[in-house]
């Protein structure tokens, strides 16, 4: 039983990291302590290593939108359409899709929703050929 998101309510916290994304040791020290809060001492025990990961960067989070948007590129371009995203959109996917306490996980979600799914529903009417 492992709890991915332990301690994310900490880490949101806009004073846990520095302005380079890096979580500050008081930050690390405070997750780890609720981790062995959390979990008794002898699952503890068989972990190799326990990771607080940083904050990402504005520019790593457009990085994932554009992997995502590069997918229904490909997809697209299966059927010769071409997919042109402009940097507000991108911008605008960055932000509907990331969250201080759960990152990036919901880009994807929201390329689909927001993108791929309109787009099935354009070539499906007939709009885009």
């Amino acid at each position: 039983m492992l709890i991915p998101l332990l301690g994310s309510d900490i880490l949101a916290h806009p004073t846990a990291s520095d302005s380079s994304g890096t979580v500050t040791p008081e930050a690390r020290a405070e997750v780890l302590e609720r981790v062995t809060e959390q979990f008794p001492p002898e699952l503890l025990n068989r972990l190799d290593s326990m990771l607080v990961f940083n904050r990402l960067a504005h520019e790593s989070i457009l990085r994932v939108v554009d992997l995502r948007l590069s997918d229904v590129a490909a997809r697209l371009g299966q059927r010769r359409i071409k997919l042109d995203v402009d940097d507000a959109a991108r911008v605008w996917l960055a932000q509907k899709g990331f969250s201080d306490v759960y990152g990036a996980r919901a880009i994807a979600r929201v390329v689909r929703t927001e993108v791929l799914f309109p787009l099935a529903q354009k070539l499906l009417v007939g709009t885009i050929r």
